[in-house]
């Protein structure tokens, strides 16, 4: 895989998601590239990654889904009850998931914010290495945000578009995704809401997930 010269991110382009994807998965779950099923993301992550899980509210206004944890260091969490920020140290390949923020949607959109902070550690841990060691004095994390916006850098927003293109791909890899859509009928052009329910309930993802990943691979 290319590098990013001068900022060590990977140059990873749209038509490559799938593949990042299947390696992902070859290394952690092969059984998900033949069999329709549900990802166990948290497992992937907590055993075969080694990324320890959190729950923490990130901010007051429950804009921010997950954090990933570079470095060791203090990271602004926001306290509730108390209504103000407080800055807690953390070591690194920590995982911190907001969950105030995934209750407003639902399980489905908290497998794929795990999956999504995994694919941050999996492919932009150079990057976050290289700013550890121009700015070593506060923990190297990584921000996502319920809202897809623009995020304040040209880099953030690379490895951002990176992490939301590959994480579907991860829960709903392409084979197993396409058989499973067929032998429930899905339709081209049709009526297919019972469709994405189905699919929505067996691959543990969001109904919104599964309609954008039937629409990338050509189903409706």
């Amino acid at each position: 895989m290319n590098y990013n010269q001068n900022n060590l991110i990977p140059v990873i382009y749209a038509s490559e998601y799938d593949d990042i994807a299947t390696s992902f998965l070859e290394n952690y779950c092969p059984k998900a590239l033949t069999t329709p099923m549900a990802v166990p993301i948290s497992d992937i992550a907590k055993s075969e990654m080694g990324l320890n899980l959190v729950k923490e509210c990130l901010s007051e206004e429950l804009d921010i889904f997950g954090v990933t944890i570079f470095s060791d260091g203090m990271v602004d969490i926001y306290d509730i009850e108390k209504g103000v920020y407080e800055s807690r140290f953390f070591k690194k390949k920590t995982v911190i998931i907001d969950p105030y923020a995934y209750q407003k949607t639902n399980t489905g959109c908290l497998n794929n914010t795990i999956a999504h902070e995994c694919v941050h550690w999996y492919k932009h841990r150079l990057f976050f290495k290289m700013q550890d060691l121009v700015l070593p004095r506060r923990a190297k994390i990584c921000k996502c945000h319920v809202s897809q916006l623009p995020t304040e850098t040209e880099e953030e927003n690379i490895m951002e578009d990176q992490a939301i293109g590959i994480a579907p791909r991860i829960l709903m890899p392409t084979k197993p995704f396409e058989e499973a859509a067929e032998e429930f009928g899905v339709k081209v052009g049709g009526e297919n809401s019972m469709v994405i329910s189905k699919l929505a309930e067996l691959f543990s993802v969001s109904k919104q997930s599964v309609s954008i990943r039937l629409d990338e691979c050509r189903l409706i």
